[in-house]
């Protein structure tokens, strides 16, 4: 029980300070959508999702590579080398893009995306690229404070710098400060989300970024061999990961015939609404790789992992509960415009549940070295998700894209869960965790089946279901729950 407590404390660590600097860079979405067109909301998802796509390319894999062989005691060589070779690459890709801006402006952008958006990414993408080593290594020694407080203080950064130009520029150029008109264009505001984030990230880099070169170590290419050798399949397997949920704002601009960006804001938007499961998930992985590559084979039970998915199952569906229970509730940060996009919240909670359980099972593949297992199933993922995409998303719009999600992510957690079973098998609480899934799905069914117009009966009726659902899981899990609090 110790060890699930430690798992729990990292993930509240490493959960504070992404909930909160989620949940507030969250906010700028309600300021976008009240400051610019849909069509421009729609460029910020798009151009945000090849962001999140190459970077998983520029980080090579190496922050799973990094835990994998950080515990043979050459963290100062694989540091300098990993960090080194990521920079290099990052400095080569910017070249790059700037060089041919113009021709990538033309192919992926349109009349909302011009060449300076791909080249402002760009620096984006080599920072957070550069940053991932430095960060891996402090999660690897256990300073998730330090880590915490980082990340945190980017966010804070970020919405500092965006407030500055989107709303402070424009209030002093009105009020005849003209001076600001050398750094703000009000004509072009989509740009200056861009430009917030890699300042942001700048400062945040010029804070951690020195210690890859300062470090006392050797260049050596047999460690990145060894490490490349191992972590290029966990490169493409995040690769696939980050195409089967991004694909979908990638590809929706070039499917939907008709106000294509205003499609993809509505959907971007209510995606959006799915932020605490997304960060209970990123918490939970944060916390998680670190905790059972030092566990091992040999420390950690297998009851032990068999255990942490049962209880980040529940924990993901009260998550799921609450925020479709209580969707009225986070409408209010939207426009009415946008709250045809509620359809799609439920496939992309559920899509992100399984997102973290098919994590949760693809310790084997790791464990066993077995990585290549990984991209296999990733791939297919990927596969059905650009199939899914193209076929669904004429004929549907964007609940085809969110259709599609929650399909990709079931496959690959099946696929996942059955190649376990034969070279790393777990005994999983299968009917357990189907049970905590299906009641969940029940409960958020019957809450929207007795929705009245009286406000007061309601959000009683809501109240009723939701609290009637936490004493279901407190009959089923009682008494495992009262070993784990004593």
């Amino acid at each position: 029980m110790s060890k699930l407590k430690k798992l729990a404390g990292d993930t509240i660590i490493y959960g504070a300070s992404t909930i909160l600097g989620r949940l507030l860079n969250w906010l700028l979405m309600p300021l976008y959508i009240r400051l610019m067109d849909p069509a421009q909301v729609g460029g910020v998802v798009n151009i945000y999702s090849y962001i999140a796509v190459l970077l998983v390319v520029l980080t090579f894999g190496f922050e799973t590579g990094y835990f994998r062989f950080a515990k043979d005691g050459n963290r100062a060589v694989l540091l300098k080398n990993l960090g080194s070779l990521i920079a290099f690459c990052s400095l080569v890709f910017c070249v790059l893009v700037y060089v041919f801006r113009n021709e990538i402006s033309f192919y992926l952008g349109n009349e909302f995306l011009v060449a300076e958006y791909f080249v402002v990414a760009s620096w984006i993408i080599a920072l957070d690229a550069l940053m991932s080593i430095p960060f891996a290594d402090l999660r690897i020694n256990n300073h998730t404070v330090r880590f915490a407080l980082l990340k945190f203080l980017s966010v804070i950064l970020n919405i500092v710098i965006v407030l500055f130009y989107m709303l402070l520029c424009p209030y002093l150029i009105e009020n005849g400060y003209e001076a600001f008109e050398l750094i703000y264009d009000p004509n072009n505001k989509l740009y200056y989300v861009f430009l917030s984030n890699f300042i942001s990230s700048l400062l945040i880099a010029i804070i951690i970024v020195p210690k890859i070169f300062f470090v006392k170590a050797k260049y050596d290419r047999a460690v990145i061999k060894l490490v490349l050798r191992y972590s290029y399949p966990i490169m493409i397997v995040g690769l696939f990961g980050m195409l089967i949920q991004n694909i979908d704002k990638i590809l929706m601009p070039h499917l939907i015939s008709e106000n294509a960006m205003d499609a993809l804001a509505i959907y971007g938007a209510n995606y959006k609404i799915g932020i605490l499961m997304a960060i209970f998930i990123q918490s939970y992985r944060l916390a998680f790789e670190p905790f059972f590559f030092k566990e091992g084979k040999q420390n950690a039970t297998k009851d032990l992992y068999a255990r942490v998915l049962k209880y980040f199952v529940i924990f993901g569906m009260i998550i799921f509960v609450g925020v479709l229970v209580f969707i009225d509730v986070v409408n209010y940060l939207l426009l009415p415009e946008y709250f045809e996009g509620n359809v799609i919240i439920p496939f992309i909670l559920l899509g992100q549940l399984f997102f973290g359980i098919y994590y949760s099972l693809s310790l084997w593949y790791k464990l066993t070295d077995r990585t290549n297992y990984g991209a296999l199933i990733s791939g297919i993922g990927a596969m059905l998700a650009i199939i899914g995409n193209i076929i669904l998303v004429p004929l549907m719009g964007y609940l085809g894209a969110a259709i599609t999600s929650l399909v990709c992510f079931v496959l690959m957690t099946i696929i996942s869960y059955l190649l376990g079973q034969k070279y790393y098998p777990i005994n999983y609480p299968l009917f357990r965790i189907g049970l905590h899934i299906i009641v969940g799905v029940l409960a958020v069914y019957i809450s929207h089946l007795l929705s009245s117009d009286n406000q007061v009966f309601h959000f009683a009726i809501k109240g009723i279901i939701f609290v009637s659902y936490f004493a279901f899981l407190y009959m089923i899990e009682r008494k495992e729950l009262i070993k784990i609090i004593s």
